[in-house]
């Protein structure tokens, strides 16, 4: 028998809610499959059962909050198995009071039947922001699939009803997350490296139309991190300080929802062609959405690529992600008056602006790693 706990989905996560179980007491379990959703400060985040079995016991009911660590559920190989207590010192979170707790099954009892209420479906994400903002559901009109509500949707409502008003507003699970970490940030001594480089239409792409800006950018910088490796470091304190150097690129890209930012990670990407880069994009973006990224998809980055192009934003300046110690930060693919072998033309041009921790590295590695992600980017339009 397998006791459960809380996972630590993030580097700083200590808490998190139960958004929803996907299997009921009782319900056989298979290792790496989807056992329940689990809100994090920064995203609604699907937990992967440790280990296969059946679920013998839940030990938080859905809306509860526990600490990381905390007892949450019990795994056996036998379905009829009697669940043990938990240790007393973890069975209450850091607010002392025991969470809520769903009953574990009995020997003999029959396996509880899934109730079913008739109300109109909305997502685990449209609820939180439903009450974070204060908006009645029953008038949200649903645009999801069979009329589901979305957090777009409650957005959406949530705008129309507002009217501009002065005064406090208490602060999201996710602003405050925010908050934090960019505090964090305006600690790091940073620097900034500006560089405006060509960036041709898709079709003139070796690898097809499938790509977009963010996806061949993604994987040049991927590739510019496995040749600039101190660029793919971070800062370690200590008595005394190091540097620590990332066997493998964990690339973060920025994705702006209507909560807040969220940065997921795509794991080892150096080692990724463009198609496969713009295939886990495309995957990791859509479970933003939906609310289902995995743990490991919110975890271990290593450098960060922050696009506002498409907001219509020329160039800005990134805060750097710690412990990462760089962030690209891209900026709208426009048509501008450039020099090309001593001609003046008009060529498609993206502005990059990396913000680097100078503990870590220096400018001219900096702008080395900039000349790598060019590199890159001219490697694929002679393809």
């Amino acid at each position: 028998m397998r006791l459960v706990k809380m996972p630590r989905l993030g580097q700083d996560m200590e808490e998190g809610v139960i958004v929803e179980w996907l299997k009921s007491v009782g319900d056989e379990v298979r290792e790496g499959e989807i056992l329940a959703v689990i809100e994090t400060d920064k995203a609604e985040v699907a937990f992967e059962a440790p280990t296969s079995g059946f679920l013998v016991a839940v030990l938080m009911d859905r809306g509860a909050t526990a600490a990381t660590g905390e007892p949450i559920a019990w795994i056996a190989d036998d379905p009829t198995a009697q669940p043990l207590t938990p240790p007393a010192s973890t069975a209450a979170g850091p607010s002392g009071p025991p969470r809520p707790a769903a009953s574990p099954i009995r020997e003999g009892t029959p396996k509880p039947a899934v109730k079913r209420p008739r109300r109109k479906p909305v997502s685990p994400l449209a609820r939180r922001r439903a009450a974070e903002l204060g908006v009645d559901l029953a008038g949200v009109e649903g645009t999801g699939p069979g009329g589901r509500v979305t957090a777009e949707d409650v957005a959406q409502a949530h705008q129309q009803a507002q009217s501009p008003a002065e005064g406090d507003r208490e602060l999201s699970r996710m602003r405050r997350a925010i908050a934090a970490q960019m505090s964090k940030s305006a600690a790091v001594p940073q620097f900034q490296l500006i560089r405006e480089v060509i960036l041709h239409r898709l079709e003139h792409v070796g690898e097809g139309p499938e790509a977009t800006y963010t996806d061949i950018l993604l994987w040049a910088t991927a590739q510019a991190l496995e040749e600039r490796p101190a660029v793919n470091s971070s800062w370690i304190d200590g008595d005394p300080p190091s540097v620590r150097v990332h066997p493998q690129v964990n690339l973060g890209f920025a994705v702006a929802i209507d909560a807040g930012l969220i940065v997921p990670v795509i794991r080892g990407a150096a080692a990724l062609s463009l198609s496969e880069i713009a295939l886990q994009r495309r995957r990791i973006e859509a479970a933003v959405r939906r609310g289902r990224l995995r743990g490991d998809q919110l975890q271990g980055g290593t450098f960060t690529v922050s696009n506002l192009g498409g907001a219509g934003v020329d160039e800005f300046i990134a805060l750097v992600n710690p412990p990462e110690a760089g962030i690209l930060a891209v900026g709208a693919v426009k048509p501008r008056p450039v020099l090309v072998d001593g001609h003046l033309t008009v060529a498609p041009t993206t502005r990059l602006t990396l913000s680097g921790d100078h503990r870590v590295f220096d400018g001219m590695e900096g702008a080395l790693f900039l000349a790598a992600v060019v590199t890159q980017l001219e490697s694929l339009q002679s393809t």
